[in-house]
Formats: C-alpha cells, sequence, structure tokens
C-alpha cells in the first residue's frame, strides 16, 4: 500500500486530477469514497482541501442541500494539469482505476458486503458477497486464522471485488487468460 498523501497541495491536486478524470460531477459522499479508495487520503485532510479547493475556485458546487455535486472548473483543471506530476504515475494510476471502478459499482447498485463472525478459535467465519441490483451475483465463505487475517481480507475485498470476481470466473469456467493480462 502507498503512503497516505499528507501535504495539503499534494492532496489538493490528487482531488482535482481525480475530479478530472472520472468524467462527471460528484456528489461530496462520491467524491469522499472516490479520493479515499485506495486509503491515499484522509476523511478530514480530504474535506478540509476540498472546502480549500471549491474557495479558491478550482472546484464549483451546483445544486442544493442533498443534491450537491462539486465539479472540477477550467481553472482546476489546467491546475491539475500543471501540477499532476508531483504525484507519482502509479498512483494517480492505480488511484484513477479504482475511482472509475467504485463509480461503475455505485451507477449498477452493485454492492459487497462482508460478513464476519468470531470462532471459538480465535477465528472468523467470513462471507463475501457481490450483489447487482439486489440479486447476488457472488458469494465465497472462508475462514480467517485470527483477527489480522480478518481486516485484511476484508479489505482486499473491497478494495478490488471486481477484479476477485473476475478471477474466480476465470478459474471456475477454464478460462484462465485473464489471470494472465
Amino acid at each position: 500500500m502507498a503512503r497516505k498523501l499528507k501535504n495539503p497541495n499534494d492532496i489538493k491536486v490528487f482531488i482535482l486530477y481525480l475530479l478530472k478524470n472520472v468524467g462527471r460531477p460528484l456528489t461530496f459522499n462520491e467524491a469522499a469514497d472516490v479520493a479515499s479508495q485506495d486509503d491515499l487520503i484522509g476523511y478530514m485532510d480530504f474535506a478540509e482541501c476540498l472546502s480549500d479547493l471549491v474557495d479558491t475556485q478550482n472546484v464549483v458546487v451546483k445544486g442544493e442541500g442533498e443534491e450537491q455535486f462539486y465539479e472540477i472548473t477550467e481553472q482546476g483543471k489546467q491546475v491539475a494539469d500543471s501540477l499532476q506530476s508531483n504525484i507519482s504515475g502509479f498512483i494517480r494510476t492505480k488511484s484513477l482505476q479504482s475511482a472509475l471502478r467504485y463509480l461503475s459499482f455505485k451507477d449498477r447498485n452493485v454492492r459487497t458486503p462482508v460478513t464476519s463472525t468470531p470462532r471459538g478459535d480465535g477465528g472468523f467465519d467470513m462471507v463475501f458477497r457481490l450483489t447487482e441490483q439486489g440479486k447476488v451475483l457472488f458469494e465465497l465463505s472462508l475462514i480467517a486464522e485470527n483477527e489480522y487475517m480478518e481486516q485484511q481480507m476484508r479489505h482486499g475485498f473491497h478494495s478490488d471485488p471486481e477484479r476477485i470476481y473476475r478471477s474466480i470466473l476465470s478459474l471456475v469456467s477454464g478460462d484462465t487468460g485473464y489471470l494472465f493480462e
């Protein structure tokens, strides 16, 4: 996992880069989820930096109440283009992929619930699900040996459920070519 971004200017450039490249205005919650998808930004840092971006007219708020959307301005696009090199290409690419996957899943109403039940031996019975429009597409039961593994498995599933789903489909269908892409 990459280190968290701490410098407010890096965080602002990162937010602008994501807003520029997701291709549509986002609600505050969507923007927060997109920006924190890979644990690079803390929630409070995100909220403060987004507010600063609005104050400096790099981002504009449209709509009212719960229907408010944040959209990058032309000025914000210029800032994102000129300063994006301050953030590594790997971080930008990985974060944008995560953001687009998140929004695709959200737009399709895909959910990734994970349930975890403690066992008497210190382990956990875990169930990973992928649902779309309320229909279960995928369900997997595993045992985590301890709390640390339970947290790692939960995080791993939430961070890339589409890849996990496609990998398992490839394996059970015998079409393992996807695994080597």
